[in-house]
């Protein structure tokens, strides 16, 4: 399948997968001629579709499509390895397919291998410097959360020597993307001159200005107007 038609079919999967009046025959037709010629992306697609979608066709159907998304797995398709390990509970065979994902280059896998060795909230280890390469392996792809955390660690020194300037080089990088906990932290940064980053005022508001416009400011101030209406909520 080339890479035209796959954009094609997967903004046309995402639109039906959006809209709960959509049968899965509509999803399943696309999908199907290119799976009858054995097309890798094919079979991960229209199983990610069905398990991780809105559809319930019953036992039968899942126990086949979670036979398709294995059959992708053991083809080494990236996504799907990553998205088998969903099927799996918090433990060391998810984690196993999680790296194995992320070194096929699974960009979610990638980005969350970053988290977790960060945090040390899985079966491997808890190891910063690792982490800062998974992350970096993510933001060089331009995954706007590696990107952001990859500049909190700069900024910290986390995993990495301190380096003020490389941080806010990854956080503009996300932030130019629209991502929203970029924008707050650079407006913060420039404000207060947090981690070794000048004051910088004007930059401080041109940050800020555009995190007001976003969804996330917007439900924090919904949360801090019910919170002063009802102290006690």
């Amino acid at each position: 399948m080339d890479e035209h038609t796959a954009k094609r079919l997967i903004e046309e999967s995402e639109l039906l997968n959006e809209d709960e009046t959509s049968e899965w025959s509509s999803v399943e037709a696309l999908w199907k001629p290119y799976i009858s010629q054995d097309d890798l992306e094919a079979q991960f697609r229209l199983a990610y579709y069905y398990l991780f979608g809105c559809f319930d066709e019953g036992p039968e159907k899942r126990t086949e499509m979670e036979k398709l998304l294995r059959t992708a797995a053991d083809r080494a398709h990236p996504d799907a390895v990553y998205w088998l390990g969903h099927l799996y509970p918090e433990g060391a065979e998810r984690d196993s397919l999680l790296l194995r994902a992320g070194e096929l280059g699974s960009l979610e896998a990638q980005r969350d291998l970053g988290a977790l060795c960060a945090t040390g909230d899985w079966t491997g280890p808890h190891d910063p410097a690792r982490a800062t390469e998974w992350y970096r392996r993510a933001a060089e792809r331009g995954h706007t959360d590696a990107q952001y955390n990859l500049g909190f660690m700069y900024l910290r020194g986390e995993g990495l020597p301190c380096d003020h300037m490389e941080g806010l080089r990854w956080l503009h990088c996300a932030a130019d993307q629209g991502d929203e906990q970029s924008l707050r932290l650079l407006a913060d940064l420039y404000r207060n001159g947090h981690y070794g980053v000048p004051l910088d005022l004007d930059e401080a508001e041109r940050w800020d200005k555009q995190y007001r416009q976003t969804e996330l400011y917007h439900l924090s101030e919904e949360r801090r107007a019910a919170k002063a209406a009802d102290p006690l909520a």
